[in-house]
């Protein structure tokens, strides 16, 4: 047992009046000694649940990142992509359309980072398991995403290949069965620091926190909005506010609904609806919007244009595709 650790627990477990949040140093050093696996499952287990019950602060939340980039691996800095885009929450209603407006910003000639990790038992469609279906095979080391950045311009790498250590704690969720701030971190991770960062959250008021992090890294710009199920998705059946985080000052920008009709769970799940919908062998009501909408809010981060702009340019982008094409082709 860790007696340093110890007082890490006490301090944010010690009552409504005994207890505080941690500060960044604080933090930084609990979740040093998390990751470096210094402590006991036990308490492992009650910090990463006190932190559950509360809520961990914008400070904390910075003081745990500054502790994840400190560890990764340094052959990273070999992936040089324009934008990070993490896909962590996995969808359970709706196909991951998103995928295809990452495609075709890399048509547009954009490089795109995407990474994520996957949950035993959750049910979820995660990215790693739709992508080989469109044409990219998830890399399977550093290299592999190396090359792959620069034949398709898209890679995707497991958390396990990144961090591992915090995509053990991710697995924690089967034990738990909660999940704990490592989910938030690993959308918070940028691990190649690329100049831009896209951030999909599901709860309300989790955008905000992200955006108090996001301000305390000036050097990268981020958007971060509430998004299907959690992922990088805009669903436009609503209005949706994006954050969009440049040089440490957040701006709020309202990206309109674009229809007025809920589509249903899609209980099928077949992801060869998203290349007949790619190739125009089907409409999909929900995927059209789905990705014009994602495909805005991504070039309105990169490009620092209008939401008008943005749509109109997807737009653009979508009916100018390679429909015989694979999504993803080098």
């Amino acid at each position: 047992m860790s007696q340093q650790f110890s007082e890490y627990i006490k301090i944010i477990g010690k009552g409504q009046k005994g207890s505080r949040s941690l500060t960044r140093e604080e933090a930084y050093h609990a979740m040093k000694m998390v990751l470096a696996d210094k402590v006991t499952g036990e308490q492992r287990g009650a910090f990463l649940m006190l932190l559950r019950t509360r809520e961990e602060t914008p400070e904390e939340v910075i003081g745990f990142i500054d502790a994840c980039r400190e560890l990764l691996a340094p052959d990273l800095s070999t992936l040089t992509p324009q934008i990070d885009i993490g896909c962590y929450a996995g969808k359970r209603r709706q196909l991951p359309w998103y995928l295809l407006a990452v495609a075709l910003l890399a048509r547009k000639g954009y490089t795109v980072m995407l990474h994520g990790a996957h949950e035993p038992g959750s049910g979820r469609l995660y990215a790693s398991k739709a992508l080989p279906l469109l044409g990219l095979p998830p890399a399977t080391d550093i290299p592999h995403a190396k090359s792959q950045l620069a034949q398709v311009g898209v890679t995707y790498l497991d958390l396990s290949h990144l961090l591992s250590p915090l995509n053990k704690l991710i697995k924690l969720r089967e034990f738990f069965g909660l999940r704990s701030c490592a989910n938030t971190l690993a959308r918070l991770l940028n691990p190649t620091l690329a100049k831009c960062c896209v951030q999909g959250v599901y709860h309300m008021h989790l955008d905000h926190k992200h955006c108090r992090v996001n301000e305390a890294f000036p050097e990268f710009d981020a958007l971060c909005f509430r998004g299907d199920g959690g992922d990088p998705e805009v669903n436009s059946e609503r209005d949706t506010e994006l954050f969009i985080t440049r040089s440490g000052q957040t701006q709020e920008i309202i990206l309109p609904a674009q229809t007025q009709k809920w589509a249903l769970k899609d209980t099928a799940m077949d992801v060869n609806d998203m290349l007949k919908f790619w190739r125009g062998e089907i409409q999909h009501a929900y995927g059209q919007q789905a990705v014009i909408a994602t495909l805005a809010s991504y070039l309105v981060l990169l490009e620092d244009i209008s939401v008008e702009r943005g749509i109109a340019l997807a737009l653009e982008l979508w009916n100018q595709r390679e429909a015989t094409q694979f999504p993803f082709s080098g």
